[in-house]
Parts: C-alpha cells; structure tokens; sequence
C-alpha cells in the first residue's frame, strides 16, 4: 500500500527537524528522511579513531532565535560561556578577547593603547550593526516590490529598526554592506594582531580574503546574536551539538512526525506541474501535497527534480550559484593536553593562528590560483576539555580547522594533499605551543572533497553557498526560489543554502514551514 502524508521533509538537519516539527504542531502530517544512519547533518559527530568522538563542523552552534524554540517547544540545552573567547598566537604576547568589553580593552592596552580605547565604542558599533541584521533575518526576505499587507508591516518594522541605529550607525551600515572587512576594522584600530584575529573570524570558510569587496557583511553577519565584544563564538552546549539535535527529535516526535534515517532521496513525483510524492533510494513511492528539502539548492532543483520542469533561465541561475570550499579539518587524538604558557584557560575557547591581516591575505591568494596556502590560517580547539565522553578518560581531542585549502586544486589531486594540509597546519602550532605533536596518537583529515562526501556539502561549503551580497536576502538562493517556494509548486527549500544563510539555526526551517504552511 502507497504511504501518503501531507508533506515530507528531506534532511535530517537542524532547519529539517524545525520545519518538519513546525508543519506537525499545525495538524500536518509528516514524513522526514534522513540519508545518514544518524541525525544532525553538520551537527553530527563522527568517530574518527577508536573511542574518539569529534562534531567537526560543529564548533559552536550559531544563533538560535528565540522564536525557533517558542515554535518548536524545545529547550535549549545548558550553554557554556568560556572565557577567554578567542585567544590569537602568533607573533609577541598572546591577544585574548574576553565576555568582558572592560577586560578585552585591558588587555588589548599591551598591544595599542588606541585600540584598548576604541574597542568598547567599535564592540558598541557592531553590536548595533549586526542587530539589524538580526531584524532581517527575523522574517522572510524583503521584496523589493510590496504586494500585501505582511510585506508593507515588515518594510515599516525594518525602518523603525534602521532609524533606530541613529544616524551615524545608519551611515555606517550603508558604507559597511559593500566594504572590504580591510577597510573596515582598518577604520578604527591599529593593531596588527587584533586586526588578523577579526579578519580571520570574519572570512572563515569563504573563498575570500579581507581585502574582498563584500566581506564586511560576512563579519557582521557571523555576529548576529552574540554578546557585545563577543566575535567568534555565539552558543555552545554543555553535552555539544547533539543535545541540540536530540532535543528537537523529542519535540518531532511528540508533534507526530515519522523519521526514518538511512532513507535516500532519489526523485521528486510531479503530477500536472506540481510536486504530489517522493521516490526513496529504496524503490518506494510516497505521496504526499509537499516537499521541503533542506539539501544544497543544486541538489533539491536539479537533481532531485527532473529540470524539464524548470525555465532554463532560472535552470541557469541555479547552477551559477557559487560554493567554494575552502576549509578541511584536521582531528587529532591526543594522549594529553600540551602546555600552554601561561594561557592554560584558553584550552576552553577557540586559539587562532593569524598574527595579521596580511597573513590572511596571503593565505587567501594561495586559494586564488588553485593552491593549498603553505602558511594557512588555523583554528584550534580542544573540545574535550569541556565534553569528556568524546575522549576516554585522560585521553582528548583537537580539532584543527584549516583555511585555506580550495576545492578545486590547480595541480596533483587531493589523495595526494591531505597529509600536506596536516603537516602544515600542525607545524604551525607546534610553533607557538611547543610539544603539541608529541601528544598526537593518531590524525584523521577532512579536505573539502570528503566534506562534499561525508556530509552532502557541495564542494565542501558548509555555507551550501558563499555568503556574498549577491547571494543574500531576496537573491538567496536565487532570485524567483528566495521565500522559500520555488517555480515548483508544492516544493519548497529551508537548510543554509536559502535565506538568512549558515549560523542561523533553525531560522530557515521556521521560515520555510510557514511558507508550506496550507493556507
């Protein structure tokens, strides 16, 4: 017998389980499938040697909106607020950003007394910034053209929030959405080391280096919903990303949708120009009025779908749509924690090797001509520190997140990269915190390509489409697929491929939800 439900959702994600729980809790019956034997999508821990457990692309968990937990009646699980945040090595005494804009500016005193005095005023500035942000990402894209109520309600609540920046933010919002992230920290501060830090938080995992038009919405956009002074972490868990995952399985399940992993999507069903199933790997049939997918959109609109039922100019605009990976992740098992001189509580928070703005440009233009950077930008941290079940006892991990290391190499292949990517990466912290390799027992690295295999990103992007100001807002995806319904009746798309873009959590399968929501 054909199983039929109101609407199925594909991926077993944060923004799936959202959008499956929230068409639940309306009366809809719904069907997830998940192709991985586990839940989470980029959430999901893998074990990468025996005992050792790792969330590689994980390391905190972005911005969940308060409106995404009142929708879905999760709890959020326990948080952790270490402190320092980021601790930046590299050349001279070690630069930390604290919780605290008081202690931050303390600190920075040592390395420029006129950065220690503009930071509580730039933390001030960017807080307001990203606010806005905060506000657009609170609804569906804008429209350019209002055309109902809602529409003209969002355009009024954006400009009380706009006007409400003051006139100075307000200018300075608008010279920000183009700018070169360069242009802008170079704007208030002078430290190179302080500089380097924000620009590497800023372009992490984009194809771009600071001195990129477009980059300072990057920047600001990866500090929607942190603290004031806080860059580079927003929310992590006690018990990690999975606690997250687990708590919306349990509101899914309570709402009454099916799940069922190790469950391949293979083609959607159309009937009279809409979408009425889903075809399984398996052979099976299952119909149903809707379809949310939160894979990639190259993935959900030309695969999934047959593209004859697509105009070809949208057919085109669709694959023009750039990803560029160019991040891998090195996981280390390691049979203690090395020393850190005189910074040991920097184990909790994130330690960052970018002594410069230069140096990540540098490292950049290594990515432009198809080359893995010899001096990369790295992000190290030691997860176990904090979650000891990822690591046997006295045992514990550390993640190595390598930038930058293209996709698309120009020479040789990637079987034959991946150690160099390793080696690199770990001698650049064995420079700063001597005796780091010898506590490494075994390695295991993911270059963009295992990426793309083990976790269904696109060439290894796990912003499943870079983050520019042509692919944001209302041309995120594209343009005519941005509010989450596509030129496909009855399919719709949620994931962080589709507006407000990855870090996000949850927002995009609330907003999709609504969207598929019968009217």
């Amino acid at each position: 017998m054909t199983r039929v439900f109101d609407s199925i959702v594909i991926g077993g994600g944060v923004d799936g389980l959202v959008a499956a729980t929230v068409l639940a809790r309306s009366g809809s019956t719904v069907l997830l499938v998940e192709a991985q034997p586990e839940l989470g999508g980029t959430f999901r821990e893998i074990e990468f040697a025996t005992g050792f457990r790792a969330a590689p692309l994980a390391p905190e968990l972005g911005h969940v909106d308060p409106r995404v937990l009142e929708a879905t009646g999760a709890v959020l699980p326990v948080a952790m607020t270490p402190d320092p945040v980021v601790v930046s090595i590299g050349q001279g005494e070690p630069l930390l950003l604290r919780r605290s804009i008081a202690a931050t500016a303390a600190g920075l005193a040592r390395h420029s007394a006129k950065d220690a005095a503009a930071w509580p005023a730039f933390s001030a500035r960017m807080h307001a910034l990203a606010g806005f942000l905060a506000e657009l990402y609170r609804a569906a894209p804008i429209q350019l053209e209002a055309t109902g109520l809602d529409d003209y309600l969002l355009l009024a609540r954006l400009g009380r929030k706009f006007r409400g920046l003051g006139r100075s933010n307000m200018v300075e919002l608008l010279r920000a959405l183009p700018m070169p992230l360069a242009d802008l920290l170079d704007d208030s501060l002078e430290s190179e080391p302080l500089k380097g830090m924000l620009a590497a938080i800023g372009v992490a995992d984009l194809c771009q280096g600071p001195a990129s038009g477009g980059t300072a919405i990057n920047f600001l956009h990866r500090h929607v919903g942190a603290a004031p002074g806080v860059f580079g972490d927003r929310l992590r868990l006690q018990s990690g990303g999975g606690a997250l995952i687990k708590a919306l399985v349990d509101r899914a399940r309570a709402a009454g949708v099916t799940i069922e992993s190790g469950a391949t999507a293979r083609k959607l069903q159309v009937t009279d120009d809409r979408v009425t199933g889903l075809q399984l790997a398996s052979g099976e049939e299952i119909r149903c009025r809707s379809v949310i997918s939160s894979l990639d959109p190259h993935a959900s609109l030309l695969e999934l779908l047959d593209p004859v039922h697509l105009d070809p100019e949208f057919i085109a605009r669709v694959r023009n749509i750039r990803y560029r990976g160019v991040t891998s992740i090195v996981l280390l098992a390691l049979d203690g924690l090395p020393a850190i001189r005189g910074h040991e509580a920097a184990r909790t928070g994130t330690i960052l090797i970018a002594p410069s703005m230069r140096y990540v440009e540098r490292a950049y233009d290594a990515s432009k001509y198809g080359r893995v950077s010899e001096e990369p930008v790295v992000e190290l941290r030691f997860p176990s520190v904090l979650q000891s079940n990822l690591a046997p006892a006295g045992r514990h991990i550390a993640t190595l997140r390598v930038q930058y290391t293209p996709y698309r190499l120009r020479e040789g292949d990637w079987d034959a990269t991946r150690d160099a990517v390793a080696e690199r990466a770990i001698a650049a912290v064995e420079r700063h915190v001597p005796g780091f390799s010898e506590h490494i027992r075994h390695r295991a690295v993911l270059t963009p390509p295992d990426l793309e295999a083990r976790f269904g990103l696109r060439e290894g992007a796990v912003s499943r489409g870079e983050l520019a100001l042509d692919q944001m807002l209302f041309m995120r995806p594209v343009a005519g697929a941005s509010r989450y319904a596509t030129p496909m009746t009855g399919l719709f798309l949620c994931g962080a491929g589709t507006h407000p873009g990855h870090g996000m959590t949850g927002l995009s399968g609330l907003h999709a939800a609504h969207a598929a929501r019968p009217r």
